[in-house]
């Protein structure tokens, strides 16, 4: 045999001993890594917990190393598991963007879709509704599919294909593309019996005399703005975490208050009444993912500056761009 020969018989040896990974794998490794805890992955996966800690220990017995600490608390990243959290979020990142990118330009189904992001729920006439309509009108062929994640778990859907744009509220912008679009001031939500609730304004102290309610967890970006404020002004916020569809009733309820952005004042909600707290402004951001070829995702970027525009032309007491917008 030739020396080039015993080379390639050589190179044929250490490829075939590099195993393919199955994704579901990757993906039931990254679920315990950001879970900490193998119970609370399969929980977020919808698995029995038995089947989830098979497919760990198969990945671990592939790679040959061990990628967690088992403990009576939960889990925690090994070194080896560290490195490869990184590297398996890139996997399955390039897994679905793959998929989508072939779909996209088959055309598969005849519609292309695109999934976005936003806080839900929106009000209407507010930036989302402006920003598909918009869109729409643009792409027709397109299907647009919108979902409501956590503030927390923007960035990770962003990296791993599950969306291709969001809206958020405020938050450090961390993604590989970002822009500010609008800041919008808010207001106190107050029940139509509340004693604040025929005044021209509120000031931030007085959220104090009333449980506030608040999705902490879902708006996290908006609670920290919310949290800066009130310190700066000396008051103490004391959240009551509460799902975002169930502020409303709860608040008409008279058994809390609540903060919410300006634009709410154009949803139909009965028995509240929507009371400026001067001086608080929130910023309404797009983030996309700049190496995602999924094209129509930069036309959704374009018509959310194009909303934006328009918004705060015919509602510039609701809303203002920031200084160094640039609509295209």
């Amino acid at each position: 045999m030739t020396d080039s020969s015993s080379v390639a018989l050589a190179d044929l040896q250490v490829t075939r001993s590099e195993p393919d990974i199955d994704p579901r794998l990757l993906r039931a490794f990254l679920a315990v890594a950001r879970e900490g805890h193998f119970g609370h992955a399969a929980d977020s996966l919808m698995v029995a917990q038995s089947a989830l800690s098979r497919q760990v220990q198969q990945l671990e017995r592939l790679l040959g190393a061990p990628l967690f600490t088992r403990t009576s608390r939960g889990a925690r990243l090994t070194a080896v598991g560290r490195l490869v959290m990184p590297h398996a979020e890139q996997a399955i990142a390039q897994n679905r963007r793959l998929v989508r990118l072939a779909r996209s330009a088959a055309g598969q189904y005849g519609t292309r879709t695109l999934t976005i992001s936003a806080p839900l729920p929106s009000p209407p006439g507010g930036l989302l509704a402006e920003a598909v309509r918009h869109f729409r009108a643009t792409h027709p062929d397109v299907q647009v599919s919108v979902v409501g994640l956590d503030d927390r778990d923007v960035a990770a859907a962003l990296r791993d294909g599950r969306i291709d744009a969001a809206l958020t509220w405020g938050g450090d912008l961390d993604a590989e593309q970002a822009q500010v679009l609008l800041e919008e001031g808010a207001g106190a939500l107050l029940s139509r019996h509340h004693a604040w609730a025929a005044a021209p304004e509120m000031p931030l102290a007085a959220l104090t005399e009333d449980p506030v309610l608040f999705p902490v967890r879902e708006r996290e970006h908006c609670w920290d703005s919310l949290s800066e404020m009130a310190a700066a002004a000396q008051v103490r916020l004391t959240p009551v975490p509460t799902a975002p569809s169930a502020v409303p009733d709860l608040v008409a309820a008279g058994l809390g208050v609540s903060v919410v952005p300006a634009s709410f004042g154009f949803a139909d909600y009965t028995d509240v009444v929507f009371v400026p707290l001067p001086g608080l402004h929130h910023r309404m951001s797009v983030v996309w993912h700049g190496g995602d070829s999924f094209a129509v995702a930069g036309a959704f970027v374009a018509s959310c500056r194009s909303a934006a525009a328009g918004l705060s032309a015919a509602h510039p007491d609701i809303w203002r761009l920031p200084a160094a917008f640039q609509p295209r």
